[in-house]
């Protein structure tokens, strides 16, 4: 008996968070109770920040437990967690009792001045924060006298004393009234570090190169959901990294794995989220409502007035998806399908997304990114600044910072998505500074006065990169500077079901039977994201496999439409349909043929890219090559079957279908 008593006790001391305890506190309560009941709470965030200290400072929060606070009470001061729990048992605060969610507020009637920051997790781990309303509207300045246009909701920070902080969650949150004291105008300063006012700010330090081996800092492992941002002065979510730039790496000198998903953003200064030097990041199921809030004319105007729904620096693998944006304003930026990408980006999807009355246009690109996707995103309205500062439909910019050679972004595409304008503010440009992009599948509607390119169609490709436009569709008033560019141009009605402009969704720009895009896109091999089914990607496909109605698609192998929407598509394959052909550019012989298919081209020395098929739709091979004088030489695959193969051939912006008997 002794025995097995001593090894229980014993189990007790290594499994941490096996005698979790719950801490209490209540506005009524006392700072000199034990806080373990419910009858005997503390009572001030300061008293809860004394046991979050870390170990040499005498705190004792242990992993597993819980800090809760009683709901409906208001708790003014400071909450600072210097502590971790552990993967199996997190340290959760979160609330108890009744009613509307607990407030913790940095500011209010506070003696010594209102705080910074509300609540300061400081190289911590594991940790929950579930259930509470934060707020910060600094008014009184008192002892604090430094960062005075400078407040948050929630500081997350990592830095070499603590290195990777990891395993972070926010859920069911409200974090509301976020201001900075000395309100500061945006007028000449073009930096949202300027002005300060944010929801929940990571900031993590560079890497620690003073030891060795280096040690990494960074924040890891963070999802935030179901969480309802309003009325801040600047940004609800910022993540940031200080360690340089531009790190071809991907997992180097960058946080990771950022989930942010079914939140609501309402009536920001800045913008909803900020991925800055983030690797692995999904922000998806959100809605970005008022944003880039103020009014600039008023000296008392509160807010940075800047903003969209996300945009992302220095960051790869980024998946935006299934979010709506509404009426997203900005001197700057401010673009739809939920945000932008800007310079030093690899790998970032916007896909699904729904923008309306977006200022500033439609997509943004801009320098120095690679693989840089907008697809079967819905896009009403976008494109109305007044003053026509870079109000684009399209928008790749060479921009990697002030008084910096302009550097071109590479494999950019932009593909199937509707772009749908009727009202006479919308008067977006189209400007194009890159190396190789492709514009496929879009619908380009302008109608009752609103017109695309009208100021200008500006292409300028870089190192010999390639400009691909076709089998695009044009209604209205679209200049044919960019029309003319079209290899494959469709014009005609989109036929939409229900084109509501001002409140709408996704469902509203769907399409009737007998639309002008049925079965009028260009089949081609789309992008893939590398990272697709791993970790936080383990829902996301490498390749779409439906539309944003749900419609299946199969984009490489079967008959496409164009604009976002698949319906009333024939699911016919590729190579079977001649009307796939745009222009004849080569003859093949022999056929049949054996092993070798000789393919003569109208020009010689230029690239082509070419794709085998099955009669049954099913690939069987594909590459690139150039053009040469007499005849391009294929080996087809030793293990083909005899049978009928269909080649489809793309060179520049035309394609071209032939059928050929494989007979050994």
């Amino acid at each position: 008996m002794q025995t097995r008593f001593l090894f229980f006790l014993f189990v007790l001391m290594i499994t941490p968070g096996l005698l979790a305890t719950n801490y209490y506190i209540s506005a009524d309560g006392n700072d000199n109770n034990d806080g373990l009941t419910e009858s005997t709470p503390w009572q001030t965030l300061s008293k809860v920040s004394e046991a979050s200290a870390n170990d040499k400072n005498g705190g004792f929060i242990q992993a597993g437990d819980q800090i809760l606070f009683r709901a409906g009470d208001v708790f003014e001061g400071q909450l600072v967690i210097n502590r971790s729990g552990i993967a199996e048992n997190p340290i959760l605060i979160s609330s108890y009792g009744e009613g509307e969610k607990p407030i913790l507020s940095g500011s209010g009637n506070i003696p010594t001045g209102d705080f910074i920051e509300t609540v300061k997790l400081v190289n911590t781990s594991h940790i929950v924060m579930d259930g509470l309303w934060i707020k910060n509207d600094r008014k009184n300045l008192g002892d604090i006298t430094w960062g005075t246009n400078s407040a948050y909701g929630i500081k997350v920070i990592a830095n070499k004393w603590g290195g990777i902080s990891k395993n972070l969650t926010f859920r069911n949150l409200k974090v509301t009234d976020v201001f900075g004291y000395d309100m500061m105008d945006w007028e000449g300063k073009f930096t949202l570090d300027y002005y300060n006012a944010k929801g929940i700010f990571f900031d993590s330090d560079k890497n620690d190169d003073t030891v060795t081996p280096v040690k990494e800092v960074r924040f890891e492992d963070v999802l935030i959901e179901d969480c309802y941002f309003y009325n801040l002065g600047s940004t609800a979510i910022s993540a940031r990294n200080l360690n340089p730039p531009n790190n071809p790496v991907s997992e180097e000198g960058r946080n990771r794995n950022f989930v942010i998903r079914n939140n609501t953003f309402e009536q920001l200064g800045g913008d909803g989220v900020v991925f800055a030097s983030v690797c692995n990041g999904l922000v998806e199921n959100n809605e970005f409502i008022d944003l880039g809030w103020g009014d600039h004319t008023s000296p008392a105007d509160r807010y940075y007035g800047r903003g969209e729904g996300c945009w992302i620096w220095d960051s790869h693998n980024i998946i935006v998806q299934y979010n709506k944006q509404y009426r997203a304003r900005g001197f700057g930026d401010t673009y739809g399908a939920a945000g932008h990408i800007d310079f030093y980006c690899k790998n970032a999807i916007f896909q699904y997304n729904y923008s309306e009355d977006t200022e500033g246009g439609f997509v943004e690109i801009l320098g120095d990114c690679e693989n840089s996707v907008f697809r079967y995103n819905v896009s009403v309205n976008d494109g109305h600044r007044a003053n026509g500062h870079h109000r684009y439909s399209i928008w790749l910019s060479g921009w990697v910072g002030k008084d910096i050679t302009p550097i071109p972004s590479r494999e950019n595409y932009i593909y199937n998505n509707t772009i749908y304008l009727d009202d006479v503010k919308c008067q977006p440009d189209i400007s194009i500074f890159a190396e190789d992009t492709y514009i496929y599948n879009n619908i380009f509607y302008a109608m009752n006065g609103a017109q695309i390119g009208s100021g200008g169609v500006n292409i300028e490709m870089q190192n010999g990169g390639k400009l691909k436009v076709s089998n695009n569709l044009f209604y209205g008033n679209v200049a044919t500077d960019f029309t003319n560019l079209d290899a494959g141009k469709v014009i005609g009605d989109p036929l939409f079901t229900n084109p509501v402009s001002a409140n709408g969704d996704v469902a509203n720009f769907n399409i009737q039977p007998g639309s002008a895009v049925v079965d009028q896109g260009l089949s081609f091999e789309e992008p893939e994201f590398t990272m697709a089914q791993q970790g936080i990607f383990e829902n996301v496909e490498l390749i779409p496999a439906v539309d944003a109605y749900g419609n299946t698609i199969d984009m490489a192998n079967r008959v496409s439409n164009i604009g976002a929407s698949n319906a009333y598509n024939s699911g016919d394959q590729v190579g079977i349909n001649d009307g796939l052909r745009v222009m004849d550019m080569y003859s093949i012989y022999p056929n049949p043929v054996r092993d070798v298919l000789k393919v003569c081209f109208n020009l010689s020395n230029q690239e082509f890219s070419y794709s085998i098929y099955t009669i049954e739709g099913q690939k069987v091979q594909s590459a690139r090559a150039v053009s040469i004088a007499d005849a391009s030489s294929i080996d087809l695959p030793g293990n083909a079957k005899n049978g009928i193969y269909f080649i489809r051939i793309e060179q520049g912006n035309y394609y071209q279908v032939e059928r050929f008997v494989l007979y050994r």
